[in-house]
């Protein structure tokens, strides 16, 4: 029997005092298409999952159930990156491998393909870039000097599409996407430990720290993290960051957000599950939604489950102060 599977990965959670992208899943291939499905041959034994402003790292231990290998894709499908008007940290890797990611099994490195596509609004736009010979990450300097080279047919054909705004300047709307992907073999009755880790992209929003001084509520102070769990103490202690802030310099809040929900397609719960959060600075703050977190070190933060399904995704929102 031949199996199809994929490993995503993304995510982000919320702590205070001390707030964090994807998550493994079988899959196939459909219509050209990454599409994830369950499956009952392979659990999730353990997953140690870090998540970090500058890296995630993930330890995932499997167990093929069966008496036979499972063979098959195995796949990461990268979050959406799109160009903002704010400051942001985009992928600083090549083309061939923008996340700078990369895949251990049992120890040993695994080749791996990145497989990029361009997407606006859910929707598979490769086609019409590559018509154009535009390159698909948006934030790309080359970019603006394709889109420069374009005649007005081809401008009033972005437009149309919704792929280009105009004014003063062109600006891309769509993201780039796609995923990495690799061949996988689970070994009949025993367990594979997958290793990968990447540079994620998170986005970055400077503060108004004066406001958040006088602000009572999170809206007020135009925090982002929606789902990062943030109460009343995390805004207390907001107010006294940006007051100190104030005095010593600016800051910004990160979100860095992981897709965690796709842990559930293996068979069974994800046997132990371990996440670890670290804010970057013994000064920042960080909310994410977590149970039973704990502090374990200056910046870190943990929380263990065990026979875990995850209901939702991790979103981490971290005030920074830059140091």
């Amino acid at each position: 029997m031949r199996y199809l599977l994929t490993l995503a990965a993304l995510a982000s959670v919320s702590f205070w005092p001390g707030a964090v992208r994807a998550n493994d899943t079988m899959a196939h291939f459909a219509a050209g298409e990454l599409v994830f499905t369950q499956t009952d041959a392979v659990s999730m034994v353990s997953e140690d999952l870090f998540l970090s402003m500058n890296e995630v790292r993930v330890t995932y231990r499997f167990r093929n159930l069966t008496s036979q290998d499972v063979k098959g894709l195995v796949a990461f499908p990268m979050p959406e990156v799109g160009r903002t008007m704010s400051d942001a940290d985009y992928p600083d890797g090549p083309e061939a491998n923008p996340m700078r990611f990369s895949v251990s099994v049992d120890g040993q490195p695994s080749a791996v393909q990145f497989e990029a596509k361009a997407v606006l609004n859910g929707r598979d736009v490769t086609k019409t870039l590559r018509d154009l010979d535009i390159p698909i990450p948006p934030y790309s300097e080359r970019v603006d000097s394709a889109l420069k080279k374009l005649d007005r047919q081809a401008i009033d054909r972005l437009e149309r599409e919704g792929l280009l705004e105009t004014g003063d300047e062109m600006f891309p709307n769509w993201a780039l996407a796609g995923a990495y992907h690799w061949q996988q073999t689970f070994p009949a009755g025993r367990d594979t430990i997958i290793q990968h880790r990447y540079k994620p992209s998170v986005g970055a929003t400077v503060l108004s720290l004066d406001s958040m001084v006088r602000a009572k509520t999170a809206e007020e102070m135009y925090l982002v993290g929606e789902n990062s769990c943030m109460d009343g103490d995390f805004i207390k202690g907001a107010k006294k960051w940006a007051a100190r802030q104030l005095k010593s310099g600016g800051g910004s809040q990160r979100i860095l957000d992981y897709i965690l929900v796709t842990g559930a397609n293996w068979a069974g719960p994800i046997g132990t599950f371990t996440l670890t959060v670290d804010k970057g600075h013994p000064d920042n703050l960080v909310s994410f939604c977590g149970e039973g977190v704990r502090k374990i070190a200056p910046t870190q933060f943990q929380m263990v489950k065990k026979n875990f399904t995850p209901k939702q995704n991790i979103s981490v929102l971290i005030l920074d102060t830059g140091f």
